[in-house]
Parts: C-alpha cells; sequence; structure tokens
C-alpha cells in the first residue's frame, strides 16, 4: 500500500512538473509539422505516379459487316474501314461484329 501511493504520488509530481508540459507541446508542435509534411508528400506522391488509368472504349455494331462473325480478325478489318473506328471483334452468341473506338 504505501509502495503504490509513493508511486501514485511521483507520478502526480511528474505530471505536474513543467518539463514535461514542454515536452508534450513540442511533441504536439511536431506531429502537426509530421502530418504536415506526410499530406504534402502525398499529395506530390499522387500528382507525379504514372497515369495507369485506361481510357474508356466505346462500341457500336458494325454497318458493314455481313453475316455471322466468325473471325474477330476479319471484323476488326472491316470496322477499321468505317469512319472513326479503330478495331472491332465478334461479341455475343448471335456472333455479331462490333466495332470499338475511344470515347
Amino acid at each position: 500500500m504505501f509502495y503504490f501511493h509513493c508511486i501514485n504520488n511521483s507520478l502526480s509530481q511528474l505530471i505536474n512538473s513543467k518539463w514535461i508540459v514542454q515536452f508534450y507541446n513540442k511533441f504536439q508542435m511536431d506531429r502537426s509539422v509530421l502530418v504536415a509534411f506526410l499530406l504534402l508528400s502525398f499529395l506530390l506522391a499522387t500528382e507525379m505516379g504514372p497515369m495507369s488509368a485506361e481510357a474508356k472504349t466505346c462500341e457500336t455494331q458494325s454497318s458493314k459487316f455481313k453475316g455471322m462473325c466468325m473471325s474477330s480478325t476479319n471484323c476488326a478489318s472491316v470496322c477499321k474501314s468505317e469512319p472513326g473506328f479503330d478495331g472491332g471483334h465478334c461479341r455475343s452468341f448471335r456472333r455479331q461484329c462490333v466495332c470499338t473506338k475511344p470515347c
């Protein structure tokens, strides 16, 4: 009991001492500087990072392809002859030729 009382008194004196308050205030300032630095680093890292987002691809059924689409290579050739499209492929069980272009 006496030992616990001594420890309790020592802790209360330590907490009330001036250097603890100064240390705490210094730590708070350092923490805010650290948070600001990390936030700035994060923002700069996201701005300078590689752009990995892919462009969306729009698909439209070919107006020139006739019949069932059995070869995506043939479909792509026909689609490249249509204005504005850069490729194509066969799609679905109905085997339709679908032309593709960046949106």
